[in-house]
């Protein structure tokens, strides 16, 4: 096989049909697909297991609970293809994207990771995206220090996003399973240390393109969490990274998320912790902002201060509305 599909697959029943369906609607037909079931309470396996008595390519693997990256690096021990496209069970790609991806590959021998845009969008059950919008993400291409640099200030794609060459993930030893979230982010990190090379495609092709689905159950909606994770992520990478600047840079993004994470629990039921965060942070990177956050926080806690702080939400929220529609309104 040229390309191997792997879907990790948690309680999904609802959405899983039209995840393995955009990949049945693939231009090259040369992919398997193995959808790993973490352990799921809901239909899953049964919707899956229906699916894949009608087409051989599509194969069905249970686990017990074990986290993303587990159920990632299972399906790379189950596939043989020398490429690999990630997928999460509530999104899609487009109909185009392992043709045009695997292309690029195979006609760039010294490149190990192709990737495309992006769409998101608010639609639970339909078969078409609606309410569909891009994602501001940096478009990256080459290796070495321009390529962590991009990498440590954020993530640059989807997990959906890159077609990879095999040997690449098992150059790295595959995904983390001590991280329950940001595990591709942590990877391609660690790709870009090992000198792997990447490919932004920027074709305007839509059917060339990662959907992203976006609802209530989706893992990124645990802010506090992610901040964590992506914390732990910088502690680990801090001593690989080859210079100063990179260190600095991604010193500066740890106590960033700190101070995020410290207004977040601030403003929740964790005062105390949140208020040591933020003065954490701001001593460490000079930010009166944060200082001031961290001292005052008992104060915007209180009646006029909550007040505040949910107008301003309401503007950024309204603000990122007509970002939305403001990008959609300029589509041809």
């Amino acid at each position: 096989m040229t390309v191997s599909v792997i879907i990790p697959a948690f309680n999904y029943g609802r959405f899983i049909e039209r995840a393995v369906a955009s990949i049945q609607a693939q231009s090259l037909t040369d992919w398997e697909c193995v959808v790993v079931d973490d352990g799921s309470t809901d239909d899953t396996g049964d919707v899956v297991a229906a699916i894949a008595a009608a087409d051989p390519r599509v194969r069905y693997m249970r686990q017990a609970n074990s986290g993303l990256s587990a159920s990632r690096n299972a399906g790379l021990r189950a596939t043989t293809g020398e490429f690999v496209q990630l997928l999460d069970a509530d999104d899609l790609i487009g109909p185009h994207k392992l043709e045009r991806h695997a292309a690029l590959l195979g006609s760039h021998p010294d490149v190990d990771l192709v990737y495309g845009d992006a769409r998101y969008f608010r639609d639970a059950t339909g078969d078409a995206p609606r309410e569909e919008w891009e994602p501001l993400l940096p478009a990256v291409s080459g290796s070495g220090e321009p390529l962590l640099a991009a990498l440590v200030q954020d993530n640059i794609m989807v997990v959906q996003a890159p077609v990879v060459r095999r040997s690449l993930l098992e150059r790295v030893g595959g995904f983390d399973p001590a991280l329950r979230k940001l595990e591709d982010w942590d990877c391609w990190l660690r790709c870009a240390l090992a000198g792997a090379s990447f490919l932004h495609d920027g074709g305007p092709d839509p059917d060339g393109l990662s959907y992203v689905r976006v609802h209530g159950t989706s893992l990124s909606t645990d802010q506090i969490a992610m901040h964590v994770t992506a914390v732990q992520v910088r502690e680990k990478l801090m001593s690989g990274l080859p210079t100063p600047q990179l260190r600095r840079l991604n010193r500066k993004r740890v106590n960033e998320h700190l101070a995020i994470i410290g207004r977040l629990e601030g403003l929740g039921d964790h005062l105390g912790a949140g208020m040591r965060h933020l003065i954490k942070a701001g001593l460490a990177e000079r930010r009166i902002t944060w200082l001031a956050w961290g001292i005052f926080m008992p104060v915007v806690r209180r009646p006029p201060g909550s007040w505040a702080m949910r107008r301003v939400r309401a503007m950024r929220a309204r603000r990122r509305g007509q970002e939305i529609r403001d990008w959609q309104a300029d589509r041809p």
